[in-house]
C-alpha cells in the first residue's frame, strides 16, 4: 500500500495544560496512523480520556487552513487529510478553493462531504478578475459578446473592459481565487455521505512499530531494485515473515536487509543499519508492543531518546531496564520539576497563593546538578540508582546506555 502523502499539520493541546510554561503540545501530520496519533498524544501528555484541543491547523507549505472550524475532532480531521491525500492536483485546488467560499462558516460534516462533490466544481486558470473576464469572453462564456455578429466582433473585443466582467461574473457566482486558479462551486446535485456522527469506513490499516521493505542481501543503495523488494511489518508472526520470503524468493531472514524503514517511534525511525539484525528488530516490536499494553510505552521513548539509541541490542535492554528510571510525564520543564521538588520537600500544596511569588527557574541550577536527569519530548526522566541487567553485549564505546 504506498504512503499517504502528509497533508496538513496540526498542534496538539492538552486543555488543563494550555497555559503551563514550558508546555507547548506535540504536533502531527495528517493523515496519521493510529500509532503515530499515540505518539503525538504522548509528546502533549494526554492519557486515556482526558480532554485536549487542537490549536492550529496548517497545510504542508506552512500556510494555515483558515476555513478549518474552531476545536475540531481529530478523527474528522484525519479523515479529511486522508481524502486530500487521494485527490490530484485540480481536485486540491477545487476542494480548497470551495472549503474558502464558505467563509469559514462550513462544519467538518461540510468538509468533507465537500470532497465527494467535486465533479461539478471548476478550477480555471485565472488569478483575477482581468484573466478571469478574459478567459470567460474567449471561451464564449458571455451571451453579449456571442450575439454580436462576427464582422463586429473584432472591433468589440478590443473595448472590453474584462477586469469588470470578470468581477461581475466572480460576484454572481460566489467564486474566489485560489493559488493561480478561479474556483467556484457549481449547482449539481450534493451527495451527503457524511451525517456528522458516523464517518464512511476506511481500510483498515495495518498498526506496526517498523515498516520495512525486505530486499535480498545484494541489494545495494548505489543500484536499487524496488522490484525485487517486499514490505514487511514488524512485530510479524512466523508466517508472516515466510510469505514475505516466499515472495521475495528467500530462504531465510539471514539472506535479506532492508532499504527503508518506517517507525512511528521518532527515535527509532532512523536508528538501525539496512543490516540490522530482522530477527532482533522483530523481538524489539513484540517488547514494544507488550509495553505499550502495559502503558510503559511512553516511559520507553523518553529513556529512548536520552539513550540516543543506535545498537538493537541496546533498545532491547532498555526494554528490560525501565526500572532504572524515575519518569515524570506531567512535568515539561526543569522548573517544573524544581517546583515538585520543593513542593515535596515542604510538604506545601499545589495550589498555595504563595508559590506565584517563586520563581523556579532560579533552580534550574541547582536541578541540573543532578547530572542524571534529562527534559525529553515525553516528560522528564531520570536515571535512579538501580543497576541495569544486561541481556545482550554491553554498547560499544560512543553509545553509552545511560
Amino acid at each position: 500500500m504506498p504512503e499517504k502523502e502528509k497533508v496538513m499539520v496540526v498542534t496538539l493541546m492538552r486543555s488543563d495544560m494550555y497555559d503551563a510554561v514550558g508546555y507547548t503540545g506535540a504536533y502531527l501530520k495528517l493523515p496519521a496512523s493510529r500509532d503515530e496519533i499515540q505518539d503525538a498524544m504522548d509528546r502533549a501528555r494526554i492519557r486515556d480520556g482526558q480532554p485536549y484541543k487542537i490549536v492550529e491547523c496548517f497545510n504542508s507549505q506552512g500556510d494555515e487552513l483558515s476555513f478549518i472550524p474552531d476545536d475540531p475532532s481529530l478523527a474528522e480531521l484525519n479523515f479529511l487529510a486522508r481524502r486530500v491525500s487521494e485527490m490530484n492536483e485540480h481536485d486540491r485546488i477545487a476542494f480548497t478553493g470551495c472549503a474558502r467560499m464558505g467563509n469559514g462558516n462550513l462544519g467538518m460534516r461540510d468538509l468533507i462531504n465537500q470532497t465527494y462533490n467535486l465533479d461539478d466544481a471548476h478550477a480555471v486558470p485565472a488569478k483575477n478578475d482581468r484573466e478571469l473576464g478574459k478567459f470567460y469572453v474567449d471561451n464564449d462564456f458571455i451571451d453579449a459578446v456571442n450575439h454580436v455578429p462576427p464582422e463586429y466582433q473584432k472591433e468589440l473585443l478590443e473595448l472590453l473592459d474584462y477586469e469588470k466582467i470578470g468581477c461581475r461574473q466572480r460576484e454572481s457566482e460566489g467564486g474566489v481565487y485560489h493559488n493561480g486558479f478561479y474556483v467556484v462551486n457549481g449547482s449539481g446535485s450534493w451527495n451527503p455521505v457524511y451525517d456528522g456522527v458516523h464517518l464512511p469506513e476506511l481500510p483498515e490499516e495495518p498498526a506496526y512499530v517498523f515498516k520495512l521493505q525486505l530486499a535480498e542481501a545484494s541489494f545495494t543503495l548505489d543500484n536499487p531494485d524496488p522490484e525485487h523488494s517486499v514490505p514487511l511489518l514488524l512485530p510479524a508472526s512466523d508466517e508472516e515473515i515466510l510469505a514475505a520470503l516466499e515472495r521475495l524468493g528467500a530462504a531465510s531472514l539471514d539472506e535479506c536487509v532492508f532499504h527503508h524503514c518506517d517507525s512511528p517511534i521518532p527515535a527509532l525511525e532512523q536508528a538501525f543499519s539496512f543490516s540490522e539484525d530482522i530477527d532482533k528488530m522483530n523481538l524489539l516490536a513484540e517488547r514494544i508492543r507488550e509495553l505499550e499494553q502495559n502503558g510503559e510505552l511512553p516511559k520507553f521513548k523518553a529513556a529512548l531518546e536520552t539513550a540516543c539509541c543506535a545498537d538493537i541490542d541496546q533498545a532491547l535492554n532498555l526494554t528490560r531496564n525501565l526500572d532504572c528510571y524515575d519518569f515524570y510525564p506531567e512535568l515539561s520543564s526543569m522548573a517544573d520539576y524544581a517546583m515538585q521538588k520543593f513542593l515535596d520537600r515542604y510538604q506545601i500544596p499545589k495550589d498555595a497563593p504563595e508559590l506565584k511569588l517563586i520563581r523556579f527557574s532560579r533552580l534550574d541550577f541547582k536541578v541540573m546538578e543532578e547530572t542524571n536527569l534529562y527534559t525529553t519530548a515525553y516528560g522528564i526522566i531520570r536515571r535512579n540508582d538501580r543497576e541495569m541487567e544486561l541481556e545482550y553485549t554491553q554498547p560499544e564505546a560512543g553509545q553509552k546506555m545511560v
